[in-house]
């Protein structure tokens, strides 16, 4: 067994010898959610792959952006992709891979996987996606230590192509 997993049974333990009742459904309270930036990301026209098993191919070049924020400052740097899947329920699954370059300089890797849906039963488009960052120990650290979610919100130049998309990133406290 590992540390954790000792440490979860010791835990588990503890509490059904000492008695202690788990909180009541009503006592659980979901946690907020705190933002922390936004980035706007300049994309090149989508490149359709073509049909494949699980559904239709895209892949969009990421061309660079800004990143803006009360935690976060910096630009998106040219060179990732966002993959997609275009399954047979109309949803996209989504994969961005990149970097950002941070103010102070320090290069930080963003894994973004998510899912987009059109506007259906009851509700209005959706599309999130939970990234997971790797920065340098230091000053960013903290994006290593936190699960993340994010909104992505799509912009479309005057002939409806796809040029640009917003996500804001928000901290799971």
């Amino acid at each position: 067994m590992t540390r954790l997993s000792h440490m979860l049974v010791a835990t588990l333990l503890a509490s059904i010898t000492t008695g202690a009742a788990p909180a009541a459904a009503a006592d659980i309270q979901p946690p907020a959610l705190q933002f922390v930036f936004e980035e706007r990301v300049d994309l090149e026209t989508p490149e359709p792959t073509g049909p494949g098993p699980r559904g239709n191919g895209n892949r969009i070049g990421i061309v660079g952006g800004t990143i803006s924020g009360p935690m976060l400052q910096g630009k998106v740097l040219p060179g990732g992709a966002d993959w997609q899947l275009t399954r047979a329920d109309g949803c996209t699954d989504i994969v961005a891979d990149y970097f950002i370059r941070a103010e102070d300089k320090a290069l930080i890797h963003v894994r973004n996987v998510g899912l987009a849906c059109p506007p259906g039963s009851g509700r209005g488009a959706y599309a999130r996606a939970i990234p997971v960052f790797t920065a340098p120990i230091g000053k960013h650290d903290w994006l290593n230590k936190s699960v993340f979610v994010s909104t992505i919100d799509p912009v479309v130049d005057a002939q409806g192509n796809l040029r640009q998309v917003v996500l804001r990133f928000y901290a799971v406290p």
